[in-house]
């Protein structure tokens, strides 16, 4: 076997093969992210309420520390619009917006974010995002896009902050009544960066409409001396990065920062793997959930240990990524790079930025958050999942984001649980000329068995439900006379609760009482495997558990009253009726012939 040096070196001779094989690509693709993060990290900075720089920060460090450990080439860590509102929104309350003290618990959250992450990875309960379906998602992500249009309002129109002082940035709406106070300036220059980055998105869509905006915004903040006119623009940027360091941990503030940091780890984590599963879908790529839970919160780890806030994979960088060519991680590293090379040989550069250029960029990433036409299609799908949708758009808008989230969650639930209390139940026939049973209210040629009922339970059975199917087999049973046999198909019947249990020991004693019996066809491993367990396999008896329909159908035919097949029953429920004489059919075909006119 080869020793430990030479598995070393032929390893190290494979990842420098990948290496060459994929740079170029790589390359590119990182060249082209950059180019859309450098002007996304200091809108989104912005957003959040921390200095621009802030957003620089964000942008190198943790994508590098994500490199090291995710698992997705496409994932493209940094700012993120959502995840900056929801960082505004968390803090609300605890500090004034701008200031230091705003700053450093921007930068405390992400650091707590971050253990929120390591720690879910560590326990495995990664699962527990799952309870955030698509339609919370859609009703959230439409709030939020709204609201994150609106926090922008004050910087678009130019109005000064002593007007309308205090506004949170989730209830930006009356900005609105202050209109007579914009600044002409201002207006015109967010105005037409708007115009330009709509027209590019359109018309132009394969140019760096971001950077190319903010490009111009400089060259006429500096050619025009805008500051001189009343334009606000970034300001003073720090060159290089800034010393490492932890955030100073006050339990207090920590455990009034843990709604906010619960909030960005579900909705971050969601909306990034969601995207990047698709997109690595369509690459032939994989990505390893559990895995990603680490890398998000050593990123944010690393993003707090850098004095800069939480971050989170973006819809629009994750798909520049897949379209500029992706190979490997190293995108992700040369486009960090590339921001860091930004930020120290052209810092001085965007000192000049229009904060108006800003807005602009946040309101056009904000309307990619609304999806009229996803949540008209939710509607058309399931009214439920629609209500859903509107439920927890309304209380994002209206109460706030953490408890918008909330509300879409219980909302969902509350409808799942409801639908499984009245779980779809389908009577079954059999397809003439096959071994097939299908509902009869879809298939009308389906034949039934006057003595023999066959029931399909489309839900698992639990203490919610069970009275329900009782009911339902109860009305069943009134319905077919002379029914003697009751047979329930369990193949989509996944799981089984105690209460469901007890209530099918007390159908089988009932209908055994009354002379009938009861059997289960197609029952799953586990639900036989808790049968056994609970005694009610014994009950029921072996002979009564099939495996499939075949079985089963040879089972029921046997166990029927033939005398009455024989002389009343005109249907051909099972295989084997073909081969029974029927006095009904002779009676039939005689009364046919005798009312048939002659010729």
């Amino acid at each position: 076997m080869p020793g430990l040096r030479e598995r070393l070196s032929q390893a190290h001779a494979r990842g420098l093969a990948t290496l060459r094989q994929h740079f170029r690509g790589d390359l590119l693709a990182g060249i082209t992210v950059m180019v859309v993060l450098v002007p996304q990290a200091l809108a989104y900075a912005v957003l959040a309420g921390v200095p621009p720089v802030y957003g620089l920060y964000a942008a190198t460090i943790p994508p590098l520390v994500y490199a090291l450990v995710g698992s997705s080439r496409f994932m493209a860590i940094g700012p993120v619009a959502l995840t900056s509102l929801m960082i505004a929104s968390g803090l609300e309350g605890l500090a004034e917006p701008g200031t230091e003290q705003w700053a450093e618990l921007a930068v405390l959250l992400s650091f707590e974010v971050g253990v929120l992450f390591v720690l879910f990875g560590l326990v495995r309960a990664g699962f527990l995002v799952n309870f955030l379906g698509y339609p919370t998602i859609l009703g959230f992500n439409a709030a939020a896009g709204l609201i994150t249009a609106g926090s922008q309002l004050r910087p678009f129109f130019g109005i000064p902050r002593e007007i309308a002082p205090g506004l949170p940035a989730t209830k930006p709406w009356p900005i609105l009544l202050h209109l007579d106070a914009v600044h002409l300036p201002t207006l015109a220059v967010a105005s037409g960066s708007l115009v330009a980055l709509v027209s590019m998105r359109r018309y132009a869509p394969r140019w760096p409409n971001y950077l190319l905006v903010c490009v111009v915004g400089i060259v006429l903040a500096w050619a025009l001396d805008l500051p001189a006119h009343g334009v606000a623009v970034v300001g003073e940027i720090p060159r290089g990065l800034p010393r490492p360091q932890l955030p100073s941990f006050e339990l207090d503030t920590m455990r009034a920062l843990l709604p906010a940091a619960a909030s960005i780890l579900v909705i971050g984590y969601v909306s990034s793997i969601t995207v990047v599963k698709a997109l690595e879908a369509k690459a032939r790529g994989t990505v390893e959930p559990g895995r990603e839970l680490f890398a998000f919160g050593l990123a944010n780890l690393a993003s707090g240990v850098f004095g800069s806030f939480p971050v989170s994979s973006g819809l629009a960088r994750a798909t520049v990524t897949a379209q500029a060519g992706a190979r490997t991680r190293l995108t992700g590293v040369i486009a960090a790079l590339g921001v860091l090379a930004a930020l120290i040989l052209a810092g001085a550069l965007f000192e000049w930025l229009p904060r108006p250029v800003l807005a602009s960029i946040v309101m056009l990433a904000a309307s990619s958050l609304i999806d009229v036409g996803g949540v008209r299609e939710v509607f058309k799908t399931k009214r439920a999942d629609g209500v859903t949708s509107v439920l927890t758009f309304i209380a994002t808008l209206v109460i706030g984001l953490e408890v918008g989230l909330a509300v879409g969650i219980v909302a969902a639930l509350v409808f799942f649980v409801a639908r499984t209390t009245q779980p779809h139940t389908a009577e079954l026939g059999r397809v003439p000329g096959t071994t097939v049973y299908r509902n009869i209210e879809r298939v009308e040629a389906a034949e039934v068995c006057p003595q023999v009922s066959m029931l399909r339970i489309d839900a698992p059975l639990y203490y919610a439900n069970a009275r329900f199917l009782d009911d339902r087999i109860t009305s069943l049973l009134a319905e077919r006379e002379p029914m003697k046999l009751l047979a329930l198909d369990f193949a989509a019947v996944n799981d089984v609760d105690a209460t469901a249990v007890l209530s099918l020991h007390r159908l089988i004693e009932a209908l055994r009482a009354g002379g009938n019996d009861l059997h289960i066809i197609g029952a799953i491993g586990p639900v036989r495997d808790l049968f056994a367990r609970s005694g009610l396999l014994e009950l029921l008896g072996e002979d009564h558990m099939h495996r499939n329909f075949a079985e089963a159908a040879a089972k029921l035919s046997a166990a029927v009253d033939r005398s009455y097949c024989e002389g009343t029953c005109r249907a051909f429920a099972f295989p084997s009726c073909t081969l029974i004489p029927r006095a009904a059919l002779v009676r039939d075909r005689a009364k046919a012939a005798r009312f048939t006119p002659q010729i």
